[in-house]
């Protein structure tokens, strides 16, 4: 895989879902195991949370890898 053929688009793209991945994992283990909450809202709100990190990031990463 040649990485120098991506574009800034598909850095941001990638490196974002990274970002929101590791968020949403931190989010529900921080929401279900440390605030004790059921399970499913947990999963609920890291799902949210990943969204949410995910258009922040892109938005970031893209201005970033575009200079």
């Amino acid at each position: 895989m040649d990485l120098n053929s991506w574009t800034p688009d598909d850095n941001a793209r990638r490196f974002a879902t990274l970002i929101a991945t590791a968020s949403a994992v931190f989010t529900f283990l921080a929401l279900w195991m440390g605030a004790a909450l059921h399970p499913l809202l947990a999963l609920l709100l890291a799902a949210v949370d990943a969204v949410v990190v995910w258009l922040i990031a892109r938005a970031a990463l893209r201005v970033y890898f575009r200079r």
